[in-house]
């Protein structure tokens, strides 16, 4: 069977989805900088600037202040887990509070030592052994057990590596969070047309270049109705240099003090807030070059699984900054 590596690779055949949230996935990615580019940068563009304080002034005291060595001490590196968890509704489409499915998953390790940051994406539909449950999809987990179970999940598919910190994405916190900083402007590359009732999520976008609102941006970056979990993934990493491009503009500074009011909310994290400004200062400093962003290589397996290529996962994880020496699970 062939492997997949990179989103942009032969496409899965569309599969009928059992239900609608099966075919849209849920954003959980905006932290895609979970370590920076988004969600650190946001913080790290326009959470120095408040209240008509000089940004210089303020800058140099944060970056003094809140700096990897004091708000992670004797540490060189730090492993996030970044999920994108779906609103679980009731038979009457009212959202409840259990613990829902995570459709976006990613795994980010920031080396402060290295001065890079590098991230692997998980596709969802992903086999793995749930500690517990027995076999099924990667993104159960966090609906089985919380963040607890997901963070062990994660952990054992890839050669048990150490997850410091685990940050849920609030997908409604996101949409608010970008009509904050007045939207995105990308390039939509085709018609994305999907109708979702039972989720309240209609997404209904022209291709081309254009302005977009948050409840827009939202829509383009959980698309996958005709599409594939690894086109999604390639979408997301447009928005990601949109969202980074944004964040540069003037504009974006007067609306500083919204901005971080909904950044705090669009997140459950363990990070405390010393830890995020000083991942956003961090990560802020980094070059480009310095950031890595790949996907867990994976083949087709029965049904809607997937199932992960062994070898050629190894090569990817060796190629990143997870692992001094990679042990990867033989279960």
């Amino acid at each position: 069977m062939a492997s997949r590596n990179v989103p942009n690779e032969r496409q899965r055949a569309k599969r009928k989805p059992s239900r609608a949230r099966r075919a849209i996935g849920i954003i959980g990615w905006l932290l895609v900088a979970a370590c920076g580019l988004c969600f650190g940068g946001l913080i790290g563009y326009i959470g120095f600037a408040s209240d008509g304080v000089a940004m210089r002034t303020i800058s140099a005291i944060v970056t003094r202040e809140a700096t990897p060595a004091r708000a992670f001490p004797g540490r060189n590196s730090i492993t996030i887990l970044a999920l994108g968890a779906d609103q679980d509704r009731d038979r009457r489409k009212r959202i409840t509070n259990r613990s829902a499915r995570s459709d976006t998953i990613m795994v980010v390790k920031v080396d402060f030592d290295r001065m890079r940051a590098d991230a692997v994406s998980i596709p969802r539909d992903t086999l793995v052994r749930i500690p517990g449950h027995g076999w099924g999809k990667v993104n159960a987990a966090h609906a089985l057990g919380g963040v607890e179970l997901a963070a062990k999940t994660v952990s054992d598919l890839l050669g048990e590596i150490p997850i410091d910190h685990v940050a849920v994405i609030d997908y409604v916190g996101f949409q608010r969070l970008i009509d904050a900083i007045g939207g995105v402007e990308l390039y939509v590359d085709k018609r994305l047309k999907y109708d979702d009732n039972w989720g309240d999520l209609h997404i209904d976008l022209q291709p081309g270049f254009q302005h977009l609102t948050g409840e827009q941006a939202m829509g383009f970056v959980r698309y996958r109705h005709t599409d594939s979990d690894f086109k999604r993934i390639e979408r997301q990493q447009v928005f990601v240099q949109a969202l980074k491009d944004k964040l540069k503009s003037p504009g974006v500074w007067v609306r500083a003090p919204d901005v971080l009011n909904k950044a705090s909310k669009m997140v459950a994290s363990s990070l405390t807030y010393e830890q995020l400004l000083a991942l956003a200062t961090y990560v802020r400093s980094l070059p480009q070059d310095a950031v890595q962003m790949k996907t867990l290589p994976v083949r087709d397996g029965r049904g809607t699984y997937l199932t992960v290529d062994k070898e050629e996962s190894k090569k990817i994880l060796r190629e990143l900054s997870f692992w001094e020496s990679y042990t990867y699970s033989k279960r």
